[in-house]
């Protein structure tokens, strides 16, 4: 997400390009510059150069930007992307954090995790109604993105399957065609509650959001209430993002089948299809309690 200190940062870049006409050098000259300023960039709040992913997703961002303002077959767009070099140390990059994810994983107790997330419905539908902590929970049974569960994503019920329901709206994928294509997940406990409490949401919370306003409003909120509601069995506490790598981890053990491997069911239910690279990051938890599978 394009900050907007990011976003002015970009339009001044355009600007440099747009003033350079069809002067190649001067083009190749500035993209070089950006480049390398991008790549120089130390966190203020750290005192360290930002990590490779920041820069990588600024650098997208940078391409968005230019592909809007000046065309798709922009020539600037030739020289403005990742060197063979940045993008073979970047996968290298991956392949190590990946290996730390799977040789460094947490202990849950999954069973614990199901009754935290009932728990914290229950109460706010009942007692006291927060945005904030519907959304928490609902991420914590379905696995889905705060925002797809804050805004745009569609919950319907299989009727069929009383555990199953129909989920469209999924954002952050590489296939567009995906977004507006629903496709079955597990709900880990109380699937009624979990569709009244996405209905109620939609009635308190604006559907047509975009993304950065959705985070301005309720990200801190939904990461506290997360924090404070959710832990591994250690007691460390588990953040929105990693909700959804514990949902993984307990519907694989409530729900897959014998013949399913452990890649395959997390690559379905989180609706990364064939990416099988981006399915392997969500390996971050491994349960220790026995949980009655359906």
């Amino acid at each position: 997400m394009l900050t907007p200190a990011d976003r002015e940062r970009i339009d001044r870049f355009v600007a440099k390009i747009r003033d350079s006409g069809p002067d190649v050098q001067r083009v190749h000259t500035a993209v070089f510059a950006e480049l390398s300023d991008i790549h120089q960039r130390v966190n203020p709040k750290t005192g360290k150069p930002y990590t490779m992913t920041t820069n990588r997703s600024l650098i997208t961002g940078y391409r968005n930007v230019i592909k809007a303002e000046l065309g798709e077959g922009a020539p600037v767009l030739e020289k403005f992307k990742h060197s063979a070099a940045h993008v073979a140390e970047y996968h290298q990059h991956q392949q190590k954090r990946r290996e730390e994810r799977h040789r460094n994983q947490r202990p849950l107790n999954g069973q614990e995790h199901i009754e935290r997330a009932v728990a914290l419905l229950s109460y706010n539908a009942k007692v006291r109604w927060s945005n904030a902590t519907a959304i928490a929970g609902v991420v914590a049974l379905t696995g889905r993105r705060p925002y797809e569960v804050g805004c745009v994503g569609g919950f319907e019920p299989v009727s069929a399957d009383v555990v199953q329901v129909m989920f469209s709206g999924q954002t952050k994928t590489r296939e567009t065609e995906r977004v507006g294509s629903p496709y079955s997940i597990p709900v880990l406990s109380e699937r009624d509650l979990v569709l009244e409490t996405v209905a109620r949401i939609r009635k308190e919370v604006d559907p047509a959001l975009d993304n950065k306003t959705y985070s301005q409003r309720f990200g801190k909120e939904v990461g506290i209430v997360a924090k404070r509601t959710f832990t591994d069995a250690e007691g460390q506490p588990i953040t929105p993002r990693e909700l959804r790598e514990v949902y993984a981890a307990v519907a694989y053990r409530k729900f897959a089948s014998p013949n399913i491997s452990d890649v395959q069911f997390y690559n379905d239910v989180l609706g990364h299809q064939g990416d099988m690279n981006a399915t392997l990051f969500y390996f971050d938890f491994y349960l220790i309690d026995s949980i009655e599978s359906q």
